[in-house]
């Protein structure tokens, strides 16, 4: 006779266990005893396999009974596998000797397994058993977050969404607003009732920040259903109109100014975001108003045109040109950023580099980017350029595969109407080209541009690429310079940003310079890359507008270094600009559109092979350069990171003799790495190539600097110096 009491109370298996172990033993007593003198019952249940039921649901089941000569059919019994007793099991009703039915309660406090045991009226020792899962109602705040700004501003709110699971009444939730367990609004902020039963509430915070405990108070969803089930996010409310303090050089960022930055959401891959923001600064450390947008790429929570909330924002700025920036806007999403300034004239910044770490949510978030003065004078269309260049990168998951994409391009501009574009697009190796004709309509401005941030509304068409016209957000930084930013809903199209800049209505031969230096950054099936590199173009020939290029060219992707001499031919399109260089692979052939040398940017450049490379192309001047060539205050950073292990960089450094001693703030997933030092041995040969240091590559031009750490501990990202 075999004893089942250990194994019932044994602690180290589950129930489910016990409960088949409990089944072989009763089978292994019904051999022993010998019940096997004819044919044995056989029971077997329908449905056969496991089955989950919602709450308060039924299931219907049937037993076929083999060899039952007595036609007595089954009894039908239920059994709880993860400690349910009676009622709380649920219920069998409609009992009959071939079928029963199940009927699971109507409210469980955590997920729910039990038994349904047919067993032979006319041998017992013979059953069959069906389990069955009950799911329990499962609530879950989406979009928690780890602090909101206090404030005041038109609609200056915050809404969360809950998610319920298992709800067969799709009742939603009820949310209460407590510290420390006691109701706390308004002190502590208010909430709005619910939308429907799409389980929305909206917060909205006090004006200012509360006394403990009100200033970190828990938002609760509770199940109306099944008021067991409920989640809760704490966060803790802040001044945002002083999060960044006082750094003592507030005055040198003073004006309207525009950042476009690029970044990523999320671990284990992620997905690519962008932002953007025109805000004022008032020199001392005040915002005075703006607007920004926040476009995660495959998501629907993209966001243009909201306006920046001046009580719940701020800025500081030290005295080595160092700052920090908070934006809050009216969906109460704070934007926290370090940046970098430079060209500086009469005491403020025109420009700057900018990184940001989203440190209000709990999936990681962080970007990089630049930071431009806006000139007023240029926000109406009069006062735009009637030619630009166009160069923009970003990504694209029309192919069910996430691939790098860049586009580079010239365009008409008049009365806010873009025209006769002429474009080449790279979408992770796939190539599309106009071939240097004007061929298309490209877009216009479907809003005015706004007198108090220079930012437009646009639509872009973009034949090969997407169906439908793309909305892009338009920031006007003076006459000569655009940022484009795109709007994009779930997978209506590639998402991507980046530059227009003035350029000549007509070209000739001598539009093309003899020497470059250049930088580009890219991303081949998940591999980030980056190359920088000197180019020499001979002296064009005839027919046609073509020559010779030479040069050398260092590239760093997936850990590999490699550098390879240019050799190749290059064809120039006097129509639009375009300047195709053939050279001896894909990634060493790149098209460029030229533009009037601004802001570091003498042509937009895309590669040809799969990582969609975007480049720049910036004069070299004919001299002889070293150690000498670059002196003074320079501000650098990272600009787009290739994937979501690319680390962004923003800081600040001093060259003289040779010697680089500077501060470096670093984001990423971990959070804010701030005012690293920096100090490395500038070496500089008499083309303009070089090192700082060991497994490190550089160029100059004599105005800026580019960087790439070859060392292994770095992903690829092309550092830029500048003044």
């Amino acid at each position: 006779m075999f004893s089942s009491t250990p194994l019932l109370r044994s602690p180290s298996i589950s129930s489910r266990e016990r409960f088949s172990a409990l089944l072989g033993l009763l089978v292994g007593t019904c051999v022993a005893a010998g019940c096997a003198g004819s044919p044995p019952i056989r029971v077997t249940l329908s449905p056969s396999a496991a089955q989950n039921v919602q709450q308060g649901q039924t299931v219907s089941i049937s037993a076929m009974v083999a060899n039952d000569s007595s036609g007595k059919g089954v009894t039908w019994s239920l059994a709880g596998l993860d400690g349910c007793s009676g009622a709380a099991c649920g219920s069998l009703t409609s009992q009959a000797s071939s079928s029963v039915t199940y009927k699971a309660p109507t409210a469980i406090p955590a997920n729910l397994a039990v038994a349904v045991i047919a067993t032979s009226a006319a041998q017992p020792a013979n059953f069959a058993s069906l389990v069955i899962t009950v799911p329990a109602t499962v609530v879950t705040i989406q979009n928690k977050v780890t602090e909101l700004a206090a404030g005041t501003g038109n609609y200056f709110s915050m809404q969360f969404s809950a998610r319920v699971e298992n709800d067969p009444t799709r009742t939603g939730v009820t949310w209460t607003l407590t510290a420390n367990g006691t109701p706390c609004s308004p002190s502590c902020g208010t909430l709005s009732s619910p939308v429907g039963t799409f389980n929305y509430v909206t917060y909205t915070p006090p004006a200012t920040v509360p006394a403990p405990p009100g200033n970190t108070p828990t938002l609760t969803a509770t199940s109306v259903y099944s008021a067991a089930r409920s989640d809760t996010d704490s966060f803790t409310i802040f001044d945002g109109s002083a999060a960044c303090g006082t750094g003592g050089n507030e005055s040198a960022l003073n004006g309207q100014y525009a950042i476009m930055l690029q970044g990523w959401s999320g671990i284990a891959g992620g997905s690519p975001i962008l932002y953007a923001a025109s805000f004022g600064a008032d020199g001392t450390g005040k915002i005075t108003g703006g607007q920004d947008q926040f476009n995660p790429y495959l998501s629907n929570h993209a966001y243009a045109g909201a306006p920046v909330i001046a009580s719940a924002s701020s800025y500081s700025v030290g005295p080595d040109n160092r700052g920090c920036l908070t934006l809050t806007d009216q969906f109460e999403t704070t934007f926290t950023f370090r940046f970098s300034l430079g060209g500086i004239s009469a005491g403020i910044a025109s420009k700057g580099d900018i990184i940001f770490v989203n440190e209000q949510s709990a999936t990681p978030e962080n970007a990089s980017g630049i930071l431009r003065r806006q000139d007023p004078t240029a926000f109406s269309v009069g006062a735009l350029a009637p030619n630009y260049v166009l160069g923009v990168d970003g990504w694209d998951d029309s192919s069910g595969t996430l691939n790098h994409f860049a586009m580079v391009g010239s365009f008409a501009q008049s009365g806010g109407a873009l025209s006769a574009l002429s474009s080449d697009q790279n979408d992770g190796g796939k190539m599309l080209t106009t071939g240097g004709a004007p061929q298309f309509t490209f877009g216009t401005l479907i809003s005015p541009i706004a007198t108090a941030t220079g930012c437009a509304l646009a639509t872009l068409s973009l034949p090969g690429v997407s169906a439908n016209p793309l909305y892009v957000e338009v920031y006007i930084i003076n006459s000569s310079e655009l940022f484009f930013v795109t709007l994009i809903l779930g997978k209506e199209g590639p998402e991507f940003s980046g530059q227009a800049i003035s350029t000549a209505s007509s070209f000739s031969a001598s539009s093309i310079s003899p020497n470059y230096i250049f930088r580009f950054t890219g991303n081949s099936s998940g591999t980030p890359s980056a190359s920088i590199g000197l180019a020499s173009l001979s002296t064009p020939g005839s027919p046609g507008i073509s020559g010779t290029v030479s040069g050398t060219m260092e590239q760093y992707s997936g850990g590999t270094a490699a550098s390879q001499n240019l050799t190749g031919t290059y064809a120039f399109t006097s129509l639009s600009g375009r300047l195709g260089i053939t050279g001896a692979s894909p990634a060493a052939s790149p098209i460029c559109y030229l533009t009037n040398p601004f802001d570091g940017v003498s042509a937009f450049c895309i590669s040809m092979d799969p990582s969609a490379s975007l480049g720049i192309f910036d004069t070299q001047p004919a001299a002889t350069y070293g150690a000498s060539s670059l002196s003074g205050n320079f501000f650098f950073g990272s600009g787009e990171p290739g994937d979501n292990t690319v680390p962004d960089f923003s800081g600040v450094a001093r060259i003289s003799s040779g010697n680089l001693q500077g501060a470096m703030d670093k984001s990423g997933q971990a959070g804010f790495s701030l005012a690293t030092p920096l100090n490395a041995a500038l070496s500089i040969n008499a083309d303009g190539s070089g090192n700082l240091g060991a497994s490190t590559v550089a160029v100059t031009n004599g105005t800026v600097l580019y960087f790439i750490d070859e060392t292994g501990h770095l992903p690829p990202v092309v550092q830029v110096f500048e003044q």
